[in-house]
């Protein structure tokens, strides 16, 4: 059966299809369970795996059993390829090595869709209960740390093992490698707003039971406990347990209520003027936090008003960005922080810059500035 086959096969029974995917009894022929789209059970039939994550995939329904990949199959083979490729040079091998790449990537493009997603779907959940949704929110939490350091091992791998291995393979590594810096920080958001979510469900859930402690303490009339408890906040609850012949409600005074007596007794009594101490305030001078930054505008004026045969180092070796190392209180990279600089000057169309297929002594695309 060819691509264009299955499309129209797909059309034909797209009615059963929707029946099956719904859940919904009804007559399959013989053709749709000879074909690899239906999965029969006993007498009941269902979708195969393969046509359900295609599905789900495609229309971003993603659910909670998501399975989070570590990539240890590909990467595996990968190295076993690279092994076969150093011994025998075959450029088979080398091929091979590309369609690993190729596939690992997608599946880390596929992976970043998918947490996106359930994020989305995790926040906006309404049928589960809450301590559910926060086990299910925990349980995710967990995985996409697992999925955080089966991206840095893929990297590590990529950049270690691969990326020196032929010209194709560097290649192919500089372009997804702004994609992968990228799927670093979605992951890093990712967790971020996952912890923020539990800790506000969390303190929701809380809020739930103190109002389910008042209505059963309601329903089961502990009078005692709700007089103390409307006593003590009378703002908040509204005092409502005295009440007078007439039905009416009696409470503590407001603002507005209070504003009225006031202005009664001041037609009875001489208005007093109590001369206030003045107050001393101790005013402590704010702390001056130096601000750590790296001002890209002096390197490219540099860039502008001299050139540069080599567009990385210059920036590697730019007293800027080793002062923002210097500076920081955090370790960071000085071949990262220099990369990251150099994609911006690189990536944007810029008449001044020339790629060439050369790569220096940091494993980087040589750019020139002319």
């Amino acid at each position: 059966m060819t691509h264009i086959e299955l499309i129209e096969f797909i059309y034909t029974h797209r009615e059963t299809l929707d029946a099956i995917y719904k859940g919904k009894k009804c007559s399959v022929d013989n053709d749709l369970k000879e074909s690899r789209l239906v999965t029969t059970i006993g007498e009941q039939v269902e979708l195969s795996e393969h046509y359900k994550t295609f599905v789900d995939t495609t229309l971003n329904r993603i659910e909670y059993a998501v399975v989070f990949e570590s990539y240890n199959g590909e990467l595996q083979e990968l190295l076993k390829q690279k092994r076969r490729y150093l011994e025998e040079r075959n450029p088979y091998y080398l091929e091979e090595i590309l369609a690993l790449l190729k596939a690992i990537f997608l599946k880390l493009n596929q992976r970043d869709q998918e947490i996106r997603t359930l994020l989305i779907k995790v926040e906006n959940e309404t049928s589960l209960e809450l301590d559910l949704l926060i086990e299910k929110a925990k349980d995710i939490l967990e995985k996409i740390e697992e999925v955080n350091q089966a991206n840095s091992r893929v990297r590590q791998i990529f950049n270690d093992e691969i990326y020196e291995l032929d010209i194709k393979t560097k290649e192919f590594i500089d372009d997804i490698l702004p994609n992968m810096l990228n799927f670093i920080e979605n992951i890093s958001e990712s967790l971020k707003r996952l912890k923020l979510f539990i800790a506000r469900t969390r303190k929701l859930r809380r809020q739930n039971q103190q109002l389910h402690e008042l209505a059963n303490s309601i329903l089961e009339e502990k009078t005692e406990e709700l007089e103390e408890l409307l006593k003590l906040e009378p703002r908040r609850y509204y005092l409502t347990i005295y009440r007078s012949q007439k039905t009416k409600v009696k409470t503590f005074p407001d603002a507005s209520e209070s504003a009225r007596v006031v202005n009664k007794l001041r037609q009875h009594f001489k208005e007093l003027t109590v001369k206030k101490e003045p107050k001393s305030f101790t005013i402590k001078p704010t702390k001056d936090e130096p601000l750590n930054l790296i001002n890209i505008q002096i390197i490219e004026d540099e860039l502008r008003k001299n050139g540069s045969q080599d567009i990385f180092n210059f920036i590697y070796q730019h007293p800027e960005v080793n002062n923002f190392i210097a500076k920081s209180r955090e370790p960071r990279s000085l071949k990262e922080e220099s990369f990251r600089l150099y994609l911006q000057f690189v990536i944007p169309q810029n008449e001044n810059i020339i790629l060439t297929n050369d790569y220096n002594e940091h494993a980087i695309r040589i750019a020139q500035w002319t």
